[in-house]
């Protein structure tokens, strides 16, 4: 999956400051630079285990059409995923419970043993800042 986007290493404590901002850049760097959207944002979660102070590299992706285009002045760049196979749930409302969901998949996970990759997405298909009851997220948690 081609994609258009902003990472950083960071912390869970640390990466509240890019929610909203950075998806807002994103979408508007996207247009300037005539790069079709195809697809809602991704949060991506490489090496992070819930724990507040551990480092891990947050990639927060716009799904785009171009592998490659010419990019004026931006931040960020165009990056392609690889496959991606996974365990996942839609978590329908506040993002403050997904907590539940994750545990619910690693709970799963525990009994169907796979091992982990280490990286989870969070796909997010509906955001209603207005009425957290409303979002609609998909939570993946990476296999090998």
């Amino acid at each position: 999956m081609h994609v258009f986007c902003f990472e950083t290493e960071t912390t869970m404590q640390e990466m509240f400051q890019y929610i909203r901002v950075k998806a807002q850049q994103l979408y508007a760097d996207a247009i300037k630079n005539g790069l079709e959207i195809t697809g809602p944002v991704y949060w991506i979660y490489n090496g992070a285990d819930g724990q507040p102070e551990t480092r891990f590299l947050l990639t927060i992706a716009l799904p785009v059409s171009q592998s490659e285009a010419e990019l004026s002045e931006s931040e960020f760049k165009l990056k392609t995923l690889d496959s991606f196979r996974c365990l996942s749930h839609t978590h329908e409302g506040a993002w403050e419970n997904l907590g539940e969901t994750y545990g619910q998949l690693f709970s799963e996970i525990q009994v169907k043993d796979p091992a982990t990759s280490g990286q989870n997405r969070e796909i997010y298909l509906n955001m209603d800042f207005d009425n957290p009851a409303g979002n609609i997220t998909e939570v993946q948690i990476g296999l090998i």
